[in-house]
């Protein structure tokens, strides 16, 4: 398992390969960025939701679920060793309804063990399918380790006593989620927990936040904040908690007062971007460790 806050990770030559492993979101393009500033030269497949996205400049071969067998010769053929998975898939496959390659057939079996249970199932078990076939799996901070979010408050404005408080309440639910492998992101109040994230996602979650206070479920002056953490035991390879500026956009619209993530185990896609765009929606952003990360201070 990589080691968070660790250095980055060089190409072993210049102009060493890099597989990309690609969903759909601004973070495969930011990874693809450090990489390629770094020395290595980005080879991205792209899945889910990263298929029909413009790549350029970087090599790219979009591979629809019936064609998943296909990735480990690609690789292969495209001489590389080490790999990196990053962005969203948020549709898992369905291979009763495709017609898969004869590679991705004989396949099958494994795929089907890959894609049971939740995200962080799925994808230990699909990096253990590629790490079979010897290539060597990164995580997107051994790339991109200035992505990594700094603990502390990153906004003028900070928690108060009463958000601090919501902060804890969430921290503690967001690990309970966790636990049972279904999500990471936690909508609360300094009383009560208002929301889940569920497979549905963080963005649709907030939409459900935004829905709820419309309706007077929950009220104006009620002080709500979005908390989003790994997941006990999570591999820190895959799937980082992460926030963009379409989050600040929507945790403004569904009238939040701000946002904590795990200081060093979540990621910033844009950093000084979504501080500004924060500051503008005078919404908070902050880094939690110690007693707050954990969740210790409940009343």
């Amino acid at each position: 398992m990589s080691a968070v806050g660790s250095q980055v990770v060089g190409p072993s030559f210049p102009g060493e390969p890099l597989g990309v492993i690609s969903g759909g979101g601004d973070l495969p393009r930011v990874v693809c960025e450090a990489a390629k500033a770094h020395g290595w030269e980005p080879t991205i497949v792209s899945i889910g939701d990263g298929i029909g996205l413009d790549w350029a400049p970087y090599a790219s071969r979009p591979m629809p679920w019936g064609q998943l067998g296909n990735a480990f010769d690609h690789f292969q053929k495209s001489g590389v060793k080490r790999l990196v998975f990053c962005g969203t898939v948020s549709i898992r496959p369905d291979y009763r309804s495709i017609l898969p390659s004869l590679r991705t057939i004989a396949m099958l079996p494994e795929i089907f063990r890959v894609i049971r249970g939740g995200d962080d199932t799925l994808l230990r078990a699909a990096a253990a399918a590629f790490e079979k076939r010897g290539f060597e799996v990164l995580a997107v901070q051994d790339i991109a380790p200035e992505l990594l979010m700094p603990s502390g408050c990153l906004t003028r404005q900070s928690p108060s006593a009463v958000e601090d408080t919501a902060i804890a309440r969430g921290i503690a639910a967001a690990t309970a989620l966790g636990a049972l492998d279904v999500g990471q992101a936690v909508v609360a109040s300094k009383d009560r927990v208002i929301a889940l994230e569920g497979i549905e996602g963080t963005r649709e979650m907030l939409q459900r936040v935004a829905d709820l206070r419309r309706r007077g479920r929950v009220g104006p002056a009620e002080r709500c904040v979005l908390v989003k953490g790994v997941k006990p035991d999570q591999d820190l390879r895959f799937d980082l908690p992460a926030i963009g500026i379409s989050t600040i956009e929507e945790a403004a619209a569904a009238g939040l007062a701000g946002i904590a993530l795990s200081a060093g185990h979540a990621l910033v896609i844009r950093l000084e971007e979504v501080v500004a765009a924060a500051e503008i929606s005078r919404l908070f952003i902050v880094g939690t460790t110690g007693d707050r990360q954990r969740g210790e201070s409940l009343p």
